[in-house]
């Protein structure tokens, strides 16, 4: 998958999943007491609400695979295996959660831990960005198949 259709792919996703956070949002603003008082948005009783709740997670799950079928193309247009996905989006996630964990929790490490591993999940982050949405995918074909632009 080339830059471009990636791009449109990945704003597609975001704008879907943005629409999908307000619905829910508008939801748990509309159940009175339940978000003022800080308990959980309860589930939906009635039967129409039960019917939104699954095509909401429903739509969910198609937003999460299209962005990680989407994802694994650009990486083998890149001639990289789809397991470099762990490294883009799993480990910038797993290491800021990392410094979040360390820094509200006051584990008796230096504040240096926090910030290293802050900025590792940045860094990492940035060359995700720079990987899949700016650099050029392989000339020619590759282990993957031919050229998407060919």
């Amino acid at each position: 998958m080339n830059r471009a259709r990636y791009w449109r792919i990945s704003v597609t996703v975001a704008v879907a999943l943005a629409m999908l956070l307000i619905a829910l949002w508008v939801y748990a603003l509309s159940i009175p007491g339940a978000y003022e008082n800080g308990g959980p948005t309860p589930f939906p009783g009635d039967p129409a609400g039960i019917a939104a709740a699954l095509l909401w997670f429903a739509l969910l799950a198609l937003a999460f695979a299209t962005g990680l079928t989407a994802t694994v193309r650009r990486l083998h247009d890149r001639n990289m295996t789809g397991w470099w996905i762990l490294v883009f989006v799993l480990l910038p996630d797993l290491l800021y959660g990392g410094a979040e964990y360390l820094a509200d929790n006051a584990v008796s490490v230096n504040a240096l831990a926090t910030y290293v591993l802050r900025i590792a999940a940045i860094a990492t982050g940035l060359w995700a960005f720079v990987e899949l949405l700016c650099l050029r995918g392989t000339p020619g074909s590759n282990r993957f198949g031919p050229d998407p632009l060919a």
